[in-house]
């Protein structure tokens, strides 16, 4: 009981503030603008911070489209990071650029060595050995978003990961989307997925 009052107080003190900010506003701006509408945006200021742009490209996105759609996605939201999607492109490029597929590079760093050395901190229990891959899945030489994405279906590890399907995974609601075209190479086309929790 005790909890909802303060709740309600909390709200009622909220709401006086807005209207007490809205009424000298209109009164400040009326002569002007004839408009009474003005407290809009002073409600929109106490929004949530919009999430960093990740900057994905259309085929980034259109994973990204497909992760958040699939109805078996067990994750309950999914945030893109920053980080996180730096690190999935470079780590598609890389292996583009030399001619490898693997989850770690030719420098013998893994995915979660990787993300962490980019500033993304994972939890402690998280493998700390520098080829450690507890949240990255990858394809290559499929040249479409759908055949890419339909071969991690058909892959029991990619999918449980990819879709969240054991807690572990669930719990990891941060998300970088990597994709690279690399004309020469082996596989031609390289995708990378991370998925990580701080």
């Amino acid at each position: 009981m005790k909890n909802r009052r303060t709740q309600n107080s909390a709200l009622m003190l909220a709401l006086g503030l807005i209207f007490a900010l809205s009424v000298l506003v209109s009164t400040n701006t009326q002569a002007q603008t004839g408009d009474h509408w003005i407290y809009l945006p002073l409600i929109m200021a106490l929004e949530s911070t919009p999430e960093p742009e990740c900057n994905l490209n259309s085929q980034e996105q259109a994973i990204a489209d497909f992760m958040r759609d699939d109805p078996n996605q067990q994750r309950p939201s999914l945030r893109c990071d920053p980080i996180l999607a730096q690190v999935a492109r470079e780590r598609a490029l890389d292996m583009g650029n030399r001619n490898y597929f693997s989850h770690v590079n030719l420098n013998g760093y893994g995915p979660n060595y990787l993300v962490q050395q980019a500033g993304y901190s994972l939890p402690s229990f998280y493998g700390q050995e520098p080829t450690a891959n507890n949240i990255e899945s990858i394809s290559a030489g499929r040249s479409s978003v759908e055949a890419t994405w339909t071969g991690w279906m058909n892959s029991d590890g990619h999918r449980t990961h990819i879709l969240g399907l054991q807690p572990f995974w669930a719990e990891q609601t941060d998300y970088g989307i990597g994709y690279a075209y690399v004309p020469g190479s082996t596989y031609g086309y390289y995708w990378v997925v991370i998925t990580a929790r701080h």
